[in-house]
């Protein structure tokens, strides 16, 4: 069987700079159509690495490590299905949304550039901010993937954040400081994977260009892409989506925001204001995002021996005493890698 391209883009970031929008910008490609955003895939390569290491952990005795099938392997055909069944059900999602366009509030112009009347669009884009802290996970996936990371200034996007319940009618974030811990977060960790693959693999493009700067924004990115420029990928920038209804008197200046994450949040965003992304690969980033992966296999592969020794702890407590939780986090904490005891 001929397998089609496996070419997926990541349009990553933190929420509120930008990725949905640039999603789509992408989708009236006539190669390339957006996906809602997916969430599942990042913790579905930790469940793979879960299932090689179960599958491998008795050496030849073990169906995976007898038939000297690697784990490279095992993801990347796991990857190739996702793609061929993501590409085999595409017009089961533009039917969905054809008939939820105004619920999901779709220009109905931007439906028929994504469609398949557009173009036979070979690739997907998927714009989860999520994803960016399972770029490792997702490279194992997708070996051919590309990551686009989108960087907009910390202030615009706390402003966002702690205003998106007026249009989602759900908070974001618990409170401001929440929101520059959230930005710091996944901006740290794209700018980690920009180090560790370099700008063949991870495309930096700060907001303010693509809004001031459009066209040069584009075709760089289309460059980066390995797709000819089309002006229809501008088209959705002349309509704001997504926006967080953020009042004109707004100020984002909590007196109770810790006032050393606000500004070790606003520093990195001055200088990544002045700074370009790496011009190589760096293998010691490359190494910390393996071992933090590796950590994280480990966490989840242990779950289910600490819940069921939390459980035997429990069964052995009398009927009336001391509260259950300190008893819980002794047995569940000895068992999980430190890094991750309190991970979610």
């Amino acid at each position: 069987m001929q397998h089609k391209p496996n070419r997926p883009i990541f349009v990553v970031g933190s929420p509120r700079s930008g990725t949905s929008i640039l999603t789509w910008c992408l989708g009236h490609h006539p190669n390339v159509f957006p996906v809602p955003e997916s969430n599942w895939m990042g913790d579905f390569a930790v469940n793979v690495a879960v299932a090689y290491q179960t599958g491998a952990s008795r050496g030849e005795y073990s169906l995976l490590s007898a038939m000297d099938l690697g784990a490279d392997e095992l993801f990347a055909a796991f990857g190739c299905t996702i793609n061929e069944l993501i590409l085999r059900h595409r017009s089961h999602l533009e039917s969905k949304r054809e008939a939820k366009c105004v619920e999901l509030k779709l220009n109905r112009s931007w439906l028929e550039a994504s469609s398949s009347a557009a173009g036979p669009k070979e690739r997907w884009v998927d714009g989860t901010p999520e994803y960016s802290f399972h770029i490792c996970g997702l490279r194992k996936l997708f070996p051919q993937a590309l990551f686009v990371h989108v960087l907009r200034d910390v202030r615009a996007v706390i402003r966002s954040m702690v205003n998106f319940h007026r249009v989602a009618g759900f908070q974001l974030v618990a409170n401001e400081e929440d929101a520059y811990r959230y930005w710091f977060r996944t901006v740290s960790a794209c700018l980690t994977a920009e180090r560790a693959y370099g700008p063949s693999v991870v495309h930096r493009i700060r907001y303010a260009d693509l809004i001031e700067s459009a066209e040069p924004t584009m075709r760089s990115l289309l460059d980066f892409l390995g797709e000819p420029y089309t002006e229809k990928c501008l088209e959705p920038l002349a309509q704001r989506i997504n926006s967080s209804g953020v009042p004109p008197d707004f100020r984002s200046e909590n007196p109770a925001t810790n006032s050393a994450v606000m500004e070790e949040a606003c520093r990195l965003s001055a200088e990544l204001e002045e700074s370009i992304p790496p011009s190589v690969a760096s293998s010691a980033a490359a190494n910390e995002l393996e071992a933090a992966f590796r950590e994280r296999v480990e966490y989840v592969a242990a779950l289910d021996d600490a819940y069921q020794e939390a459980r035997r702890a429990i069964e052995t407590l009398p009927k009336s005493g001391p509260p259950l939780r300190p008893a819980i986090e002794a047995t569940g904490s000895s068992t999980l890698p430190s890094r991750l005891k309190h991970a979610g």
